[in-house]
């Protein structure tokens, strides 16, 4: 967008200054049937402005000639727009937090005493989850201790192995931390073997150095039914309709976002010589 606003600057000026020099014109028309010849600055600017109610087109027919133009300064609007929106109601959500439930027994990736505690609600088969992963990987190295995640389900109905696959992932953490995240990055990366079905995830979670046999029983429990139930009703508490997202600290953050946002709304809950990432 700053490349087309750099190309199309010349031709800008060009026709502003044809504008302003027409306004200019009528200005000093103006001034002319001005009596009092020590008129001060604040009478010109008055004579100006009434120019300008008079004459409106003058800027808008320079706009007019380059439509690229108007289309990129909309553009640029539209997103300040919304990040002026997002930077009130994440203001309002930090005075009224959303309270995520972060249960002892919950995978943690991270520092778990970390002040910052970032919750994802996902599915494994979406997308725009996979997109984000990344993300959330520089994000954790960026803040080193002081950003953890808690990974949350919320499989969407119309993904037919995403609910599989977050069984394997809750049964996998049942005996072993390190191997249910392990799952959780093979199954993002292999993401479009899920296509496959349920088969595609039973492979994965034949690669991991745990107890299959107990894996198998697991599977069924109670404990992985209630963690998946549990995580669903939290996200539809919270309006999540779609996946991802997330709460930091108490303020959602919805959509496969660049590391830019989560930046923004972690340097506003870290003390000042805290929030530079790295």
């Amino acid at each position: 967008m700053m490349t087309s606003i750099r190309r199309t600057c010349p031709f800008l000026s060009f026709s502003l200054a044809i504008s302003l020099g027409i306004l200019i014109s009528s200005t000093e028309q103006a001034w002319a049937q001005t009596s009092d010849p020590q008129s001060s600055s604040t009478d010109i600017k008055a004579l100006v402005e009434e120019t300008l109610r008079q004459h409106p087109d003058l800027i808008l027919r320079a706009l007019e000639q380059d439509p690229v133009m108007i289309a990129d300064l909309v553009e640029r609007g539209t997103e300040i727009r919304k990040i002026k929106i997002e930077e009130a109601r994440w203001q309002n959500e930090m005075a009224n937090p959303k309270v995520a439930t972060v249960a002892e027994d919950r995978p943690i990736r991270g520092a778990r005493n970390a002040p910052i505690t970032v919750v994802e609600y996902s599915d494994f088969e979406c997308p725009y989850c996979r997109a984000v992963y990344p993300t959330l990987q520089e994000v954790l190295v960026a803040y080193g201790d002081k950003v953890r995640l808690v990974y949350k389900h919320n499989p969407l109905s119309f993904h037919a192995t995403a609910e599989p696959a977050a069984r394997y992932f809750e049964a996998i953490a049942l005996q072993n931390e390190e191997e249910a995240w392990r799952f959780h990055d093979l199954v993002f990366q292999q993401q479009r073997n899920l296509s496959r079905g349920v088969e595609a995830v039973q492979e994965i979670a034949a690669t991991l150095n745990i107890d299959h046999a107990r894996l198998e029983r697991d599977l069924q429990s109670d404990a992985v039914t209630q963690h998946i139930a549990a995580d669903r009703a939290e996200a539809e508490r919270f309006g999540f309709d779609g996946t991802p997202a997330f709460v930091i600290n108490g303020v959602s953050l919805v959509g496969n976002h660049p590391k830019r946002d989560f930046d923004r709304i972690i340097r506003k809950m870290l003390p000042e010589p805290q929030a530079l990432a790295r």
